[in-house]
């Protein structure tokens, strides 16, 4: 007979649980009741089925995803008793839902959490470049989505430098792989753009894009992020945070990089609009310079006339052509000249200028009269 103490009994038991119990093949899989995380650090639920219930024991930054009461659930870890209490428990390390109902309430409820952070608001996502030189891929070089992504991409518009960060894009080392990759693409950057993407799947195998820790390294890019996750029915949180979705890898290609034949017949219309433009500048100048020769020789010609007629005013006024309509000019003896008879005297001496020369005379009488 062996008596064990409280605590070599304990120890015993969960010494024993160890070494039959290997997490890596054996989960334990029920209903959630009764959730509640305590301190915000534990978190204690217990696990059901119809005849039976298990307690369960983790800590709270090994839960990655939203939990609720009734949500059908797989827990890996190993069982014990915890001494303090000598209460039997489950102590999880890794929480996975298990139906379709237990995934989509799990999404509505993150969902939800993300949207009131405002992680989907409109107003903060970026455009993508026309033009983009350099991307960052982020996808599983093994998938159909990744050829299909160069494929198209090649096909469209060649010379872009794009640089693969290979990822886990299904199961559970899927989330910490895929954020990995993005951290890495922004220490390597600057990239115009940091495409995510993964052909189509169930709800449960494209679970890692719904992954919390996904969605945030998405949102706190410094590059815009382009993300195709499945096929266009399916929505992921990662699409929703991303600042561009594409509803499949070919169309998130499509949309990344213009067509070179769209953009050579738009250069082509360009060309030609230019072309046109030009001659209409080239027609309405040379109207213009038309215009302005008639005008000016308008001008010309009523500048001319108006010359004449001064020119024809200022020979008026010339003293020869007075003289020779039969006027004559009278001076005084210093070669003033006389306008009126008041400044005329008796005796006075004057010149008197006629067409063909100039002769002397003598004022005689109060009348003025010449002698």
């Amino acid at each position: 007979m062996q008596v064990l103490t409280v605590t070599q009994f304990v120890t015993y038991v969960n010494d024993t649980f160890k070494a039959i119990w290997d997490p890596t093949l054996v989960a334990l899989e029920g209903e959630v009741s009764e959730f509640r995380v305590s301190q915000g650090q534990w978190v204690n639920f217990n696990v059901k089925d119809a005849d039976a219930l298990v307690s369960v024991f983790m800590v709270l930054g090994k839960l990655n995803l939203p939990l609720a009461d009734g949500m059908r659930v797989r827990l890996y870890g190993f069982p014990r008793i915890y001494p303090k209490y000598g209460k039997f428990s489950f102590s999880a390390d890794r929480v996975e839902l298990v139906g379709e109902g237990a995934l989509q309430k799990a999404l509505a409820m993150l969902r939800a959490k993300l949207e009131a952070e405002g992680l989907f608001d409109p107003s903060r996502k970026r455009t993508l470049v026309r033009f983009p030189q350099r991307i960052a891929l982020v996808a599983s070089r093994e998938s159909a989505a990744y050829g299909d992504f160069i494929r198209i991409v090649e096909e469209r518009w060649r010379g872009i430098e794009i640089d693969l960060y290979h990822a886990v894009v299904q199961g559970e080392k899927a989330p910490d792989s895929v954020v990995g990759c993005i951290e890495r693409a922004q220490k390597n950057g600057p990239y115009d753009a940091i495409v995510i993407t993964r052909g189509g799947g169930s709800l449960e195998e494209l679970m890692a894009f719904n992954d919390e820790r996904v969605v945030r390294a998405v949102y706190a890019s410094k590059f815009p992020v382009l993300a195709a996750i499945g096929h266009e029915r399916d929505i992921t949180l990662v699409e929703e945070a991303a600042d561009v979705r594409g509803s499949t890898p070919t169309d998130a290609a499509r949309r990344l990089v213009p067509d070179r034949r769209d953009v050579l017949y738009e250069i082509a219309t360009l060309e030609q609009g230019i072309g046109e433009s030009l001659l209409q500048k080239i027609e309405a100048g040379r109207e213009i310079i038309e215009r302005a020769t008639d005008g000016a020789e308008r001008w010309l010609e009523t500048f001319r006339q108006r010359v004449a007629s001064l020119l024809r005013l200022v020979s008026s006024f010339n003293p020869d052509a007075i003289l020779k309509r039969g006027f004559a000019i009278v001076r005084d003896s210093q070669g003033n000249i006389l306008s009126t008879i008041a400044k005329l005297k008796p005796g006075m001496q004057v010149a008197i200028n006629l067409r063909d020369g100039e002769a002397g005379a003598m004022i005689e009488g109060n009348q003025g009269r010449l002698i």
